[in-house]
């Protein structure tokens, strides 16, 4: 079977590409195209191109392309870029016996594509655009015990941030070097800088990129007991954190004392485990003395000089995505479809077979 494939986004454009690919791609360019100068040759030469016109022999004039060779059984063809004519080049192949594949791609994920923040997550829109996680839905209900569902539930959570940035909150007690940390994450100061307590008294927001994942990164307002509108500050701070994906907890090395979120945070922020935040000890350049290693696990770096401020972004990207997609691999690209497939594995994992079938072949109906 040979198929016709748009490669090119849908929409106007200069040029659009078509692929031509199947045992018959050369003896349908042969019947389609007149090139100028000398004729094609008998068979298909790889890596070669010729500039000619694609029209149906004895019904006039059609449209200039450029034909080129770019496998064994593999052609493309290079043509003006309007919708109409793009539909013209296809029509020609398909009366010829080309089978042009369904969409793959539904408007909202074309909207997502646009919409992507990132090179790495419109990478990987781009694999679900062209059928990964159909197709690894399609292949796990294929299996009689749905292998596979685990895989692909395992980046859940990498597609319901997409688009919508991971939400990573900086608190801490107050002088601890919070917006300074901010500042130095930024590489600009957003954040005002201050030695009075008290300074921050609302969550200011900076999107970034770690490691090409979309983060929105906040300085909050010291936790501490407060009055008036510091209080305020410290309200919208606890706010905050209950948003949280993950928080940076910051401590400051130049305090013989180790300053912890108490139950009334720890309540707010929801940490059922320690993926869900970073342990930062500011102020490394003026440290007392702590070990490298206390408290456990922390990162000793300084917002001043820099130090260390690679390492923290390295944990954070690896704390939100421990589990990298590799390329082509299929994601549930929206939260709708993250919820659906972690419903469908808890469903499987309590014997429901066919609940957990019908959730995933929900993902197929409604993308």
């Amino acid at each position: 079977m040979t198929h016709v494939t748009v490669l090119t986004p849908p929409g106007t454009g200069a040029i659009a590409t078509l692929a031509v690919t199947g045992s018959r791609a050369w003896e349908f360019a042969r019947q389609l195209f007149r090139p100028t100068g000398k004729p094609l040759p008998e068979f298909a030469e790889p890596r070669r191109f010729w500039f000619g016109e694609l029209s149906v022999r004895d019904a006039g004039a059609g449209d200039e392309v450029i034909l080129a060779v770019t496998g064994p059984t593999t052609i493309e063809v290079h043509c003006h870029g309007g919708p109409q004519v793009v539909r013209w080049v296809v029509e020609h192949f398909v009366k010829l016996g080309c089978v042009e594949p369904e969409p793959i791609a539904s408007e909202s994920l074309l909207n997502l594509l646009q919409h992507a923040p990132t090179l790495r997550t419109a990478s990987i829109l781009l694999d679900q655009y062209h059928g990964a996680f159909d197709n690894a839905v399609r292949h796990i209900l294929e299996s009689p015990t749905l292998d596979g569902l685990a895989e692909l539930a395992r980046f859940a959570p990498v597609g319901r941030h997409l688009v919508k940035p991971w939400k990573v909150v900086v608190a801490g007690p107050p002088n601890v070097g919070k917006s300074s940390l901010v500042n130095a994450l930024a590489g600009y100061q957003r954040a005002v800088v201050s030695e009075i307590a008290g300074t921050t008294r609302d969550a200011v927001s900076v999107q970034l990129a770690f490691d090409g994942w979309p983060i929105e990164l906040t300085d909050t307002a010291g936790l501490r007991d407060a009055e008036g509108l510091e209080a305020e500050g410290i309200g919208r701070a606890k706010r905050t954190l209950a948003e949280a994906d993950l928080v940076v907890w910051v401590m400051d090395a130049t305090n013989p004392v180790e300053v912890w979120p108490d139950e009334e945070t720890l309540a707010v922020v929801k940490l059922p485990t320690a993926t869900r935040w970073v342990i930062a000890m500011n102020k490394a350049d003026r440290s007392i003395g702590w070990a490298p290693n206390t408290p456990i696990g922390a990162i000793h770096l300084s917002a001043t000089t820099g130090e260390n401020i690679s390492q923290l972004v390295d944990w954070i990207s690896c704390r939100l995505v421990p589990d990298s997609p590799l390329l082509g691999a299929g994601v549930p690209y929206t939260p709708q479809f993250a919820d659906r497939v972690e419903a469908a594995q808890c469903a499987l994992h309590a014997g429901q077979r066919e609940e957990a079938a019908r959730l995933l072949r929900d993902c197929l109906q409604h993308d």
